[in-house]
């Protein structure tokens, strides 16, 4: 090459490399500046190793880098004169993208960002004890209840709607009561006193369980099942935990919601009674039966065209209707949620009704280191109680020729309208509840809050019967007989009031250090509680026939009662976590309650869990199996459900064994001896858990194993002669009981869960599903304690319907196994000769060595199944809940068969008669109907059934056209509850009793179910 050329060459070069270099000098020049940052968590944590991307708005060219150990990052090469967005991401937190950051010559630019916690379906945050935790953290048995699927039904208590939404819960309730009292179980029963769980709401103890709640006002329900999850409230968790949070609002304009349902209730099942002729012709087989006259008005009826279905006159189709209003919205620190709502139900029953009124107002205020939360509800409720029915006899009508309610009468005596007691009676129930909650919390440093907690609950109650004077029947003149009404004009009225309220301090740390979790609380309680009540009950006559008080002096009896106890507690908790995979936790809780003796309050209840979340392992691959965890606790929780200061020695004044020459006996005192070292009842706990999820956790799946031992319980056992306490008073009563920790109870069993979610084109489907298992046994009562009797179903003496002893459930039923009819038509049963031999005979002739335990009214299983489902505009609910197994006494059958002083059943017309001997119904007559109706295996049924509960379907308006008359969203539905109840129970329904222990599952006269007929909607504006 020539010389000149290369020289040509190498000063083009030199000029390019010149040129670059004054290039580069010129731009690390104009980059003199720096964009720094830091990101951490919303717990102030920094987070190491988060990807941070710088993007150009105009050329979209990106720059990147990732955060060190101290969550810090740094780019120093932007060139100047340009906006970027910066894009901030983390394994396990949202996303967070910042845009509108020009970066000028000379400038630096500082930015802090926080990141959340990404809510994805197995990182779902649930609310435990005394905070929250992420679903895929939690080691203990805690389960979610569906709120949407809750809030599609209508009912007056919100626990009716918790029946078969959670494994592990049973919803116990009598019947379609107006306003009933409903009966929470937690993996069963096991205690002697209350069984029922801890209610709170927003950090309030709840003194009014969920009665006080309106659905639409729930964000969510937890339920804690274990020890490990429901330690951390100690003594008052034993029967387990109901976490109730209430919606709050969000940051934006104000959205009103309208929410409002409408129903027509009808009873879901009649009974066929006797007609007019049946029953007369009836009646007369059974005075001929009985050797007795026939009544002269069944041979020639006075009234031959009267047929009066007393049971219609009874059960009758009534409206319910609920609206509930509420505002919510907030600012960049304040948000807001208040609600107002409406609930009416007319009862089926006559003369019964309830209604329900609800105002609720949350606030949060979050601003720096501070938040504040507010939550406040009032319930006012009114509730006219419905009265027991009885079905009178087809031959008495309702009314008299002048429209008054008209009695009868007969051969056997008197014959009352049983609807004119309760038709003239005022009766009432009236509640008042407050609960309120305050919660205060400052962070003092990254990672470290203090939270002070108020919380209080306040129910004022007044229960009145108020019977004035009334007749039915009338004399020739005119006047009222005293035998067909009430010729005393009488009030019965219970007034007070119940308050509690709790003070918390806690101290928390989280801190997560490389793949390290820690979440640290220490906190303190006082917890006290207070109830009085006053009660009258007039003697005499109030001196008019409606007047409820006068200005004179009414001889009455006055009650008084008051209780005050107190609670202190201590407690920590520790989670740890590592990288997701390895989970630990443990607690421990200290309550000394004033309710024990100085030396015995104090109680200890620890417990510790762990899990492992085996689909995190590097090692673990599977093209299916997508969630895998296995989880263990044990702990101890703690009971004290007896009345305050039972350990002290008091005097009661009761009757004299001697009688005065008065009609009333002498009253002296006598002096009630507890032992002073009563102490807690202690609930030992162990859960054995897996929670699976296939195919992107499209399919979920919960097993849990677990037991229960409750130790100690409070059981009554005789005192010794010596205390002289043995002595049993000319009424009855006795002060020969004491309570001692003596007895225990075991559960155990499984619970199981299912759901499942899929999107096919427009169609979203969604199915739940569980299912829980309880074995109850009563494993000891104590020593020289005798077994528990529960109440008497005939007047033969010792005939008690159930019975608690070692070895059995609670509460199981107790009687003669009956073998078929005896030759003379009564019940044959198989009882012991008096060498102990099996042997058959009649019921009259047994004893109580020929009774036994006949059956168990706790069920093999329970179940829940809900089908829901989405397509386009349309949604639509299918729910199903069951029960399998449990024995019911039928008590009702006891005036369905043999009361024959009103109405029975159909069924008698099979009964035993020397041509008719095939049949396993009794012989109708009077001397041996205190006989067949002794409490035998002819009383017990199945209580199996499955029931549809709730069927819904919905649509959703348009959001194009909605938006045109400013609404934002406009659901309407229509559906129906109750519609299928599948079950061989021959009584109204299988729900028999709300009560939990000694009569579960005892059908004392209950009522069916309501069958509602729904339509509603819910808007958005």
């Amino acid at each position: 090459m020539p010389k000149r050329k290369i020289f040509a060459n190498a000063r083009k070069m030199i000029f390019c490399l010149c040129f670059f270099s004054l290039l580069h000098c010129s731009v690390l020049a104009q980059n003199s500046n720096a964009v720094t940052g830091i990101v951490k968590s919303e717990e102030g944590t920094a987070l190491a190793g988060a990807s941070v991307v710088a993007k150009n708005v105009k050329t979209k060219f990106s720059f990147s880098t990732t955060t060190n150990e101290k969550g810090l990052f740094t780019f120093a090469t932007l060139p100047a004169r340009q906006t970027y967005s910066f894009t901030i991401s983390y394994v396990g937190y949202e996303t967070q993208t910042v845009t509108g950051y020009t970066v000028t010559e000379g400038a630096k630019i500082s930015l802090a960002i926080k990141l959340k916690i990404k809510a994805e379906a197995n990182e779902a945050v649930v609310v435990v004890g005394y905070g929250t935790q992420k679903k895929s953290s939690l080691t203990g048995s805690v389960t979610s209840v569906s709120t949407t699927q809750m809030q599609k039904q209508i009912n007056a208590n919100v626990a009716s709607s918790l029946q078969g939404l959670a494994p592990g819960v049973q919803v116990i309730q009598p019947g379609g009561i107006a306003g009933a009292d409903v009966s929470i179980l937690i993996r069963g029963a096991a205690s002697f006193g209350s069984t029922e769980p801890l209610y709170i709401i927003d950090g309030a103890f709840s003194n009014s369980s969920l009665s006080s709640l309106d659905p639409n006002d729930i964000e969510s329900i937890e339920v804690l099942k274990d020890a490990a999850a429901a330690a951390i409230y100690g003594s008052r968790a034993a029967n387990g935990v109901i976490l109730i949070t209430t919606k709050s609002g969000k940051k934006g304009s104000p959205v009103i919601n309208l929410n409002t349902i409408y129903a027509d209730q009808t009873p879901s099942k009649r009974l066929n009674y006797l007609n007019a002729n049946q029953w007369r012709a009836f009646m007369n087989q059974v005075a001929d039966n009985s050797g007795i006259p026939h009544d002269p008005k069944n041979d020639n009826p006075p009234n031959p065209n009267t047929n009066t279905d007393w049971q219609r006159a009874w059960l009758q189709p009534s409206p319910m209707y609920s609206a509930t209003l509420s505002l919510s919205g907030g600012t960049n620190y304040t948000t807001y949620n208040t609600s107002i709502g409406y609930l009416d139900q007319k009862g089926m029953t006559a003369f019964s009704g309830f209604k329900k009124y609800n105002f609720r107002v949350n606030t949060t205020y979050r601003k720096n280191r501070l938040s504040v939360n507010q939550a406040f509800s009032i319930s006012r409720q009114e509730k006219v109680p419905t009265s027991t029915i009885t079905i009178s006899r087809p031959t008495l009508p309702i009314f008299d020729s002048l429209g008054r309610y008209s009695s009868g009468s007969s051969v056997d005596g008197v014959v009352l309208n049983p609807l004119a007691a309760p038709f003239y009676t005022e009766r009432k129930v009236n509640n008042t509840y407050l609960i309120g909650s305050l919660g205060v919390g400052y962070k003092i440093i990254n990672g470290l809050e203090y939270k002070l907690n108020l919380g209080s609950s306040y129910n004022n109650f007044n229960n009145l019967t108020h019977t004035p004077v009334y007749y039915t029947y009338w004399d020739a003149n005119g006047n009222g007989l005293s035998q067909y009404g009430n010729n005393v004009n009488s009030l019965s009225e219970i007034r007070g009031d119940q308050f509690n309220y709790n003070i918390d301090n806690l101290l928390s740390y989280k801190k997560t250090f490389r793949k390290h979790y820690l979440d640290a609380l220490l906190g303190t309680s006082w917890y006290q509680e207070m109830y009085r009540s006053n009660s009258i009950n007039t003697i005499a006559d109030l001196g008019a026939p409606n007047i409820t008080g006068t200005g004179g002096t009414v001889n009455g009896q006055i009650n008084a009662q008051e209780k005050d106890a107190a609670l202190l507690s201590y407690f920590a908790r520790l989670n740890y976590d590592y990288n997701g995979r390895y989970l630990f936790s443990a607690s421990v809780r200290n309550d000394i309650s004033s309710k024990f003796a100085k030396d015995y309050r104090s109680g200890w209840f620890p417990s510790v869990s762990a899990g492992w979340n085996v689909q995190k392992e590097s090692w673990f691959r599977s093209n299916f199996l997508s969630l895998l965890k296995l989880r263990a606790s044990y702990g101890e929780l703690g009971a004290n459900f007896i009345d305050p200061y039972q350990f002290n020695a008091s005097l009661r004044q009761m009757p004299s064994p001697i009688y005065s020459t008065s009609t009333s006996p002498y009253q002296v005192y006598v002096a009630q001896i507890f032992p002073i070292n009563l102490t807690w009842e202690t609930a030992v706990s162990k859960n054995l858990g897996v929670d699976l999820g296939f195919f992107e956790n499209s399919l979920t799946m919960t097993i849990e194993y677990f037991e229960r031992l409750n130790k100690g319980l409070l059981a009554k056992v005789p005192a010794p002669p010596s205390s002289g306490q043995g002595i049993t008073q000319p009424t009855g009563g006795s002060a020969s009981l004491v309570p001692v920790n003596s007895a225990s109870v075991q559960n155990k069993g499984f619970d199981f869960s299912l759901a499942y979610n899929k999107r096919i084109n427009e169609f979203n489907l969604n199915i739940i599903a569980n299912l829980s298992t309880d074995q109850n046994k009563v494993i000891s009562l104590g020593t020289n304690v005798p077994p528990i009797v529960g109440p008497i179903m005939s007047a033969t003496i010792g005939d008690n319907m159930t019975i608690t002893k070692a070895g059995f459930p609670i509460g199981s039923f107790y009687g003669f196994q009956t073998a078929g009819l005896t030759d003379s038509g009564t019940i044959r049963i198989v009882g012991v000769d008096s060498l102990g031999k099996k042997v058959f005979k009649s019921i009259r002739d047994g004893g109580p060595a020929d009774k036994q335990i006949i059956g168990s009214p706790i069920p093999d299983f329970t179940y829940g199944f809900n089908f829901s489902g989405q397509y386009k505009n349309f949604d639509f609910t299918l729910f199903f809940q069951g029960v399998q197994g449990g024995k019911i006494l039928n008590w009702q059958k006891l005036n369905n068969y043999f009361n024959y002083s009103g109405n029975v059943v159909t069924d008698v017309l099979n009964s035993w008669t020397p041509s008719n001997t095939n049949t396993n119904i009794p012989k109708a007559s009077i001397p041996l109907t205190s006989q067949s109706s002794r409490p035998s295996t002819f009383f017990l049924e199945d209580g199996s059934y499955l029931r549809l509960k709730n069927l819904q379907v919905g649509y959703n308006f348009n959001q194009t056209y909605l938006s045109k008359i400013k609404v934002k969203r406009l659901r309407i539905f229509a559906g129906v509850q109750n519609l299928l109840t599948i079950t061989r129970y021959t009584g109204y329904d299988p729900e028999v009793s709300n009560n939990t222990t000694f009569t579960r599952n005892v059908d004392l006269n209950e009522y069916p179910n309501s069958r509602s007929f729904t339509v509603g909607l819910n808007a958005s504006f």
